[in-house]
């Protein structure tokens, strides 16, 4: 195992272990000990956002709300997320690439058609305007369609790469032996297609997951979100509020605290930063193991 892979493991190690944290609720703040205003001994009135201390190290929001607590309790759903949409986007693309092998049919001009399509257009924009469709913005369903949305959009990516994998396999001198000595499709697809092509699709997986990663944290500074209802706040109108709590959902609506409470957006965009690169450094690790084992 090389040095790459066991760094990237000890990473993604300890982030599991810090989502996991949501199963111990004595740990985190409760509703109770959200402070709301703070009065100090010389009577001056503290409001939040409160900056790191003892009591809540990382922070809190412009809610009081620990910036911890935020934290460890995202972090499953968040991890989720992200390893759906990777997942649901290789459902689809894996067998449209196996499927176009041969560079022609149907499925060929799909996956070949979204990649260029979505290499001239930037994904951030395109994906902005798929979740602001009028009907996804007031679906009850959003979540699921924003998932499978955002999924479909680089299947043509992954799929031109199974694609090329395939190929490979299916121009080797093997697997015209293979087929000369009349081997069943079945007994072809299990030792010759998938026993190459699963190792560079784990690796993909887990490079797909950090690009997600970076795509979420992306929308969430812009306030774009999965999961949202309306309300109708008096005073202020009809407002959209975030119903699923995420890392870059933290980042929704903080630019204004850029420059007076920078700890606010900081943690959740440092804790984003360092998913993307463990998943990003684990799946160039597995990358250059599988290329060592050759």
């Amino acid at each position: 195992m090389n040095n790459q892979l066991k760094v990237a493991i000890v990473l993604l190690s300890i982030l599991v272990c810090f989502c996991l944290l949501s199963f111990f609720p004595d740990i985190l703040q409760s509703e109770d000990e959200i402070k709301t205003f703070y009065t100090e001994e010389d009577g001056t009135i503290l409001i939040p956002p409160y900056p790191p201390s003892s009591t809540n190290w990382l922070g809190t929001n412009q809610n009081g709300e620990d910036i911890l607590t935020l934290l460890i309790t995202a972090g499953r759903d968040t991890l989720l997320v992200v390893l759906a949409i990777s997942l649901i986007r290789f459902v689809i693309a894996v067998p449209l690439g196996m499927l176009s092998y041969q560079n022609k049919g149907i499925c060929h001009w799909i996956i070949h058609g979204l990649n260029t399509f979505f290499s001239m257009v930037p994904i951030l924009i395109f994906t902005i305007l798929v979740l602001n469709l009028p009907f996804l913005v007031v679906s009850e369903q959003r979540l699921l369609w924003a998932l499978v949305l955002i999924a479909l959009l680089e299947c043509g990516r992954v799929g031109v790469s199974v694609q090329n994998h395939v190929r490979q396999v299916y121009q080797s001198s093997y697997m015209e032996g293979a087929i000369v000595n009349g081997s069943r499709p079945s007994t072809i697809f299990k030792y010759y297609y998938w026993r190459h092509l699963k190792p560079q699709l784990i690796v993909m997986f887990f490079l797909d997951t950090s690009k997600v990663m970076l795509l979420l944290g992306q929308l969430g500074f812009l306030s774009i979100f999965l999961s949202q209802m309306w309300l109708d706040e008096e005073g202020v109108g009809i407002v959209v509020r975030n119903t699923l709590q995420l890392w870059p959902s933290m980042l929704a609506d903080t630019r204004q605290y850029l420059r007076s409470d920078i700890w606010i957006p900081l943690f959740p965009a440092l804790l984003i930063a360092y998913t993307i690169f463990s998943l990003q450094l684990f799946g160039e690790g597995l990358r250059k193991q599988l290329e060592q084992r050759k």
